[in-house]
């Protein structure tokens, strides 16, 4: 490609265009081996340099994270580095990374291959993240992880804009393996096909009031057909917890006398108990106990039930355009404690987040909940999705 001449200014900078094919190169007169290749979506730094016969290239960074100054000094650096030892890298620095498959930095980054310190994931995010590359990223997975550019990841994620959910699942995946590698690997390898590459909003539905100002929550989960499921609709509903956690409970978990539920491993891998309110507790004294240690029992025997997905104003489970999603709960439980004066790091800790409160005080918070507290927030429950039903009355076989 033809080189051309311009002086390194912010303001001739950002006006540096593209003029087709693969880049367009610039330089400055007064930064020797120092270029500017502009392609259609990036600027980029290079070092070049013919010496004794070979030439050298090395990618510094791209404009405007790296600036003229640092670049030029970095290219400075290699020139000097070249002139002596013939290299464009440390002596001490591996200068070839091994070839790594994308199959292969999925199993690293779920396995704690590379690490101990690795996060370690849920089965659920496993199959989620394996699932999505299989179906969407099928000839990625055994593509090195180094061939995969970033115009690659970007038009894969446009191309997936009729399921924006999905588009952002894959970018979520390829984000955390790529962070593994960048995070634990100490063999030089810098590459991250998604930087900067945006996903999509997540779409925010209001939550469906009726004329009286009330949320048809009970009326909706009274209606549905399987008792154990019911059950489970109302532990979210007066608790605020995820569907995860839900799932999970077992026997063992509840302290009836107490009235406390264990969480034995919360999102962010702790443990912590918490005070249920009077609602919640005749809610698991009346669930069927069908098993001696899962809470919900799902169809299968020793198995919990699946997923809880939206349902509509009869009960029954919908795709599209129900009344009441599970998340739908901990939105409802959070307004509940508000109306009710709670705080919000007492909120935050009641329902269950990860994060309290941000910054230093958020770490030395611990404890914030009592059952008067569970009880304000059920009654203001109770008072936005009434009339007022019993809960054994709810839990009554059809």
């Amino acid at each position: 490609m033809a080189t051309q001449e311009m002086t390194f200014t912010k303001g001739a900078l950002d006006k540096a265009a593209h003029k087709g094919g693969a880049a367009t190169r610039y330089r400055d007169a007064r930064y020797p081996n120092l270029y500017l290749e502009v392609g259609a979506r990036s600027q980029t730094w290079r070092f070049r340099k013919f010496w004794k016969g070979r030439n050298f290239t090395e990618t510094l960074g791209t404009w405007p994270q790296m600036s003229v100054i640092e670049a030029a000094q970095t290219a400075a650096e290699i020139n000097a580095r070249v002139e002596a030892t013939g290299i464009t890298q440390h002596d001490d620095r591996p200068r070839n990374a091994p070839e790594v498959t994308l199959r292969k930095a999925f199993d690293e980054h779920v396995s704690q291959a590379l690490d101990p310190r690795q996060k370690k994931l849920t089965a659920v995010t496993i199959a989620d993240y394996e699932c999505v590359l299989r179906c969407h990223a099928p000839r990625w997975l055994e593509m090195s992880i180094s061939d995969i550019t970033r115009q690659m990841v970007n038009e894969k994620i446009k191309a997936l804009s009729d399921t924006p959910a999905t588009a952002t699942k894959l970018l979520r995946a390829l984000s955390a393996i790529y962070g593994t590698q960048l995070a634990y690997r100490d063999d030089g390898f810098e590459h991250d096909p998604t930087y900067r590459v945006k996903g999509y909003e997540a779409t925010h539905r209001e939550l469906l009031f009726d004329d009286a100002k009330r949320w048809p929550a009970l009326d909706a989960i009274a209606q549905v057909p399987n008792v154990t499921r019911r059950a489970a609709w109302l532990a979210l509903l007066f608790t605020g917890f995820r569907m995860r956690n839900i799932r999970e409970l077992r026997w063992s978990d509840i302290d009836f006398d107490e009235r406390v539920l264990t969480i034995p491993r919360m999102k962010n891998g702790q443990k912590r108990t918490f005070p249920l309110s009077d609602m919640a507790v005749d809610v698991f004294k009346h669930t069927p106990r069908t098993h001696d240690v899962i809470v919900f029992e799902g169809r299968h025997y020793g198995k919990p039930i699946t997923g809880l997905r939206q349902i509509d104003k009869d009960g029954k489970d919908v795709d599209n355009g129900g009344v009441l999603r599970p998340h739908d709960t901990r939105h409802l439980f959070s307004s509940a404690a508000a109306k009710a004066g709670l705080s919000g790091p007492v909120i935050n800790w009641m329902r269950g987040d990860v994060t309290i409160m941000r910054g230093a005080a958020g770490r030395y918070m611990h404890d914030l909940g009592s059952h008067e507290v569970a009880n304000a927030v059920a009654q203001q429950i109770v008072a936005k999705c009434g009339p007022e039903m019993p809960i054994e009355q709810l839990l009554t076989p059809a």
